[in-house]
């Protein structure tokens, strides 16, 4: 898995820190230790805007948030974003309410209780993977 700019970042920033939401780190310093740096405001907003990192007190010198860890030892493992987690359902969304016009159009032209029921069967796999949608978004 390829790691955008972002996530590099929140890799090193979570070796540094060993882990650990008490540790502070300079930011800036280590953006640019990385070669990063004609990228910070946009690596410190972004990071900061997925609630990854916490301000300290001290300009520029910042602690991991629960969310942060959690998302760099995903990052770490090699397990997908949900970024990608969301892409592939919403193709699943969009296959499956293409079945369901076709169930319908079927249903159009013969309109027997098998007909119908999988129109209810497609319907009811739609629900299912709206549920998993929004759980992800």
């Amino acid at each position: 898995m390829k790691l955008n700019l972002y996530q590099q970042v929140l890799a090193r920033l979570y070796e540094v820190t060993g882990g650990k939401d008490s540790q502070t780190v300079d930011l800036k310093d280590l953006v640019k230790k990385e070669g990063f740096l004609g990228s910070y405001p946009e690596i410190f907003q972004s990071l900061s805007v997925q609630s990854w990192i916490m301000e300290t007190s001290k300009a520029d010198y910042v602690r991991m948030t629960h969310w942060g860890i959690k998302e760099a030892k995903k990052i770490m493992s090699g397990a997908p974003d949900s970024a990608d987690l969301l892409k592939k359902e919403a193709s699943k969304l969009l296959q499956k309410t293409k079945e369901l016009l076709n169930a319908v159009e079927e249903f159009a032209g013969d309109t027997s209780p098998e007909k119908f029921a999988q129109i209810e069967k497609n319907i009811e796999e739609l629900k299912s993977i709206a549920s998993a949608l929004k759980i992800n978004v």
